[in-house]
């Protein structure tokens, strides 16, 4: 089993430098939106965030930084893109609710569940967890293009994948955290579902009715 590497000599290695070059890749996206190099430098920048990864697993240079600035390095390419790219478009602020909804959850939630030693990382490897991480990324892909009516369906599909992600980790937590039976019963797993679902529509009633409507007549025309 690979050794966690702590030494000075071996934090800054071959695989996090790879990450971090991450950084300059998304800067030269932003600083080239107007630029069809942009999608050269986007396509490095996917290239890396698993490249990284074997590379710190084929040389052996698993590093606790490097676990750390994985992930925090999508956060940021996350948050840089859809801040640089959302203001181009002439969607409504709100739909950015639907964009960071399952990840505002995870950090209200981590305060809560760290003092447990739970780790917050496995909620996001829950499948749910993967398929939002995904529409987010073409979410993102489709700001870049830039396609706004694929941008508007995929804002709209992340927002009911956040919903059942939200749902199905509230779920997980219930279960690893306390011995409550009603969350091993099915009409207690479908009254968190249905809770999680009704605050959805409610979310979206108050502030992206009118985007909703507006983009269904946009499909059905």
């Amino acid at each position: 089993m690979t050794q966690w590497r702590e030494r000075a000599g071996e934090v800054w290695t071959v695989p996090n430098l790879v990450t971090l070059a991450r950084l300059p890749l998304v800067v030269g996206v932003v600083v080239l939106v107007d630029s069809p190099v942009r999608y050269v430098l986007f396509a490095l920048v996917v290239f890396s965030d698993g490249f990284d990864g074997w590379l710190a697993r084929r040389l052996d240079q698993q590093t606790e930084l490097g676990a750390l600035l994985d992930p925090a390095l999508d956060k940021v390419t996350a948050l840089v893109l859809v801040a640089a790219l959302f203001p181009r478009t002439d969607l409504a602020p709100a739909y950015l609710v639907l964009f960071f909804a399952r990840d505002t959850f995870v950090v209200a939630l981590a305060p809560l569940v760290g003092l447990s030693g739970f780790d917050t990382d496995r909620i996001k490897a829950r499948p749910l967890g993967k398929v939002v991480t995904n529409l987010q990324f073409l979410a993102i892909v489709a700001l870049l293009v830039p396609a706004p009516l694929a941008t508007e369906g995929l804002l709209w599909a992340l927002g009911a994948a956040s919903a059942l992600a939200v749902a199905d980790y509230t779920v997980f937590v219930v279960r690893e955290l306390t011995d409550a039976a009603w969350v091993e019963e099915s009409w207690g797993v479908a009254a968190v579902y249905a809770v999680v679902g009704a605050a959805f529509a409610a979310v979206v009633a108050l502030v992206l009715a009118e985007q909703l409507t507006a983009f269904l007549g946009a499909v059905a025309g």
